[in-house]
């Protein structure tokens, strides 16, 4: 087994780790979660990738030949579902089972990944025949993220061997960033990898796992770790040690974690702090929508550096999603959450 396991805290140089190792490494591939976290390495001049698009544009097009219901040279293309068109929205009810059964609404439509796809366009009429032919069209692949995702599984399930022939052809080894967000088929891709011969660098923070990753990550043991952070001030880095539990440190810095209350957040508003929420609802919501300065949700937001003080508005949050916000800022944090007991 090649792998290495790598956890650093938030703004402890991750993205610097990353890129150094892929400058003096040749022929990698880094792959991670989100595009915003891709973005700079991408920028950089490096191959990186979501695992979503390494999948769509490099895995499922090589395999497209060994799976009779996907036209041999198939176009792989991604289906956005929150744009349908009304007579695609048969689309979410379409499945693949891991045994490669085709189902709608649950139930077996009769179709298989082994039918040709000859074979489907000569059939007649049967229910929701229109949408699973215009998934498997007879030169284009079209898939939602579930489709994809159910289409991975399959492979890896059924395809383990080649898969990993063709990756270890093609790449020197693989860093997978963020790799506490790892869930599905990207999990199990990773562990498939894990396993084996070919390099392998699992690089991320257990407590930043808010995009409903798996707990894979978490119980493996780091190699390399790295508590501090050069992004997060250590004033604030202290107040997460002392609130929330979690061990960072932080370089020198004037800053503060201020409590404020939700009625006086307009007065922050100077048209540069920055907004932070999880959910958009209720007083939140109106908060957000009359807000002069950047707003995002904590979600969007991780993986960023933001220059200025940051406001972050709620109830309550869970650790994870608190220490995430927190230490996406340099300077000063202002916040109205409530900590649990």
């Amino acid at each position: 087994m090649s792998s290495k396991v790598i956890k650093f805290v938030a703004g402890g140089g991750k993205t610097t780790y990353s890129q150094k190792y892929l400058k003096e490494n040749k022929n990698g591939i880094y792959l991670a979660f989100t595009n915003s976290v891709v973005k700079d390495v991408k920028n950089s001049g490096f191959l990186a990738k979501t695992i979503d698009s390494f999948f769509l544009s490099f895995l499922l097009p090589k395999f497209s030949s060994v799976i009779p219901l996907v036209a041999s040279g198939s176009k792989v293309k991604f289906i956005d579902t929150k744009n349908l068109p009304k007579h695609l929205i048969g689309i979410l009810n379409i499945h693949i089972k891991e045994d490669g059964k085709i189902c709608n609404h649950g139930k077996e439509t009769g179709i298989d990944l082994t039918v040709t796809n000859e074979q489907l366009h000569m059939m007649g009429n049967f229910p929701n025949s229109k949408t699973i032919k215009y998934i498997f069209a007879k030169t284009e692949l079209r898939l939602t993220d579930k489709l994809r995702e159910e289409l991975s599984l399959y492979l890896l399930k059924n395809y383990e061997s080649e898969i990993l022939d063709l990756i270890s052809s093609r790449f020197s080894y693989i860093l997978i960033d963020e790799a506490q967000d790892l869930n599905g088929y990207r999990e199990v891709f990773a562990k498939i990898i894990y396993n084996t011969d070919i390099k392998l660098i699992l690089l991320g923070d257990d407590n930043q796992n808010i995009n409903c990753g798996g707990d894979w990550f978490a119980t493996l043991d780091a190699d390399c770790t790295q508590n501090k952070s050069y992004r997060c001030p250590e004033a604030n880095c202290e107040w997460i040690r002392n609130n929330l539990g979690i061990q960072i440190y932080g370089t020198d810095n004037n800053s503060k974690v201020e409590k404020i209350e939700i009625e006086n957040i307009h007065k922050l508003d100077d048209g540069e702090r920055t907004l932070l929420y999880s959910q958009k609802s209720g007083k939140i919501a109106d908060i957000v929508n009359n807000w002069l300065g950047p707003k995002n949700t904590i979600r969007s937001a991780k993986g960023s550096t933001i220059e200025n003080d940051i406001v972050i508005i709620g109830n309550t949050l869970n650790v994870k999603n608190y220490y995430t916000a927190i230490t996406r800022t340099k300077k000063n944090v202002y916040t109205t959450i409530k900590l649990k007991k």
